[in-house]
């Protein structure tokens, strides 16, 4: 058995030793192929002998070295497509890893609404790693242009796709909806179960909200004291479940008053829903 182990052992250490020589090889080569790349770079600077026919062969030999673009991997992305990414990376494709030119790389990238923030790498011989973090969308801004996402900070992100945030995104309407409508939704966090029934909100000559729910209703916000007035929703809906009362309307732009209408004809809740 000591015989046994002995020869094991020696056997390992053979293995280990062949796995060295294999990585410092490799080393060898990048490091030997790196100080030529910059050795012929210099001298095309102070030699017109140099051609773009060698530059390409130069080219050649990196690229059947493997120093070429072989895996881009992408992390952070959520609602991004992919593809997107992918199809900015490849137009280097035909090119060797070193000239790679990953500021223009990220400045495609940051050009994408979605992206929030990017950082680009190149890890030799042939990969590009893309750390992503997204902005967060809040609502779909209804304008003339279109439907757009909007974030916190009103920065608009342009999707085709919009049936997937419709399921629970509020559609807001209005002159500089966009940008005022993080502090209604910040308001209506407090009770977000109520909340996730309204479908869409609508700017009043930008000073006010009102405030339209699946159910048909809508509730006219005053323009001061907003967080009082919806403690007043929030507890009538409590206390009387207002959604299923059949109501058309509830108006506390008077805060002295409350007003409701109803209306029993549900084709006429119907259409007000849709308009």
């Amino acid at each position: 058995m000591l015989i046994s182990r002995t020869h094991r052992s020696n056997f390992i250490n053979y293995k280990n030793k062949i796995n060295l020589l294999k990585n410092i090889h490799k080393k060898l080569i990048l490091i030997i192929l790196f100080l030529f790349l910059i050795s012929f770079l210099l001298l095309s600077k102070t030699n017109n002998v140099f051609t773009e026919s060698k530059l390409n062969f130069l080219n050649k030999i990196l690229i059947d070295n493997g120093f070429i673009i072989k895996n881009i991997e992408i992390l952070g992305e959520n609602n991004l497509d992919k593809n997107e990414i992918i199809k900015i990376v490849s137009t280097y494709n035909n090119k060797n890893i070193f000239n790679v030119n990953i500021n223009n790389i990220y400045s495609e990238i940051k050009n994408n609404t979605w992206i929030k923030k990017a950082t680009v790498e190149i890890i030799y011989p042939n990969t590009i790693k893309i750390l992503l973090t997204e902005k967060k969308p809040i609502a779909i801004w209804q304008n003339r242009y279109g439907n757009s996402l909007i974030t916190k900070n009103g920065d608009v992100i342009f999707e085709k796709n919009l049936e997937k945030f419709k399921s629970y995104l509020p559609i807001i309407i209005g002159q500089n909806a966009q940008k005022n409508v993080h502090s209604i939704l910040n308001i209506f966090s407090s009770n977000k179960d109520f909340a996730k029934n309204i479908w869409s909100l609508t700017f009043v000559n930008e000073r006010r909200w009102d405030v339209h729910f699946n159910q048909g209703l809508t509730i006219r916000l005053p323009s001061e004291n907003v967080k009082k007035a919806w403690e007043k929703v929030v507890y009538l809906n409590q206390k009387f479940n207002i959604l299923s009362l059949g109501l058309t309307e509830i108006d506390l732009r008077n805060p002295n008053h409350i007003l409701g209408k109803i209306i029993n004809n549900k084709k006429l809740i119907l259409k007000k829903k849709k308009s």
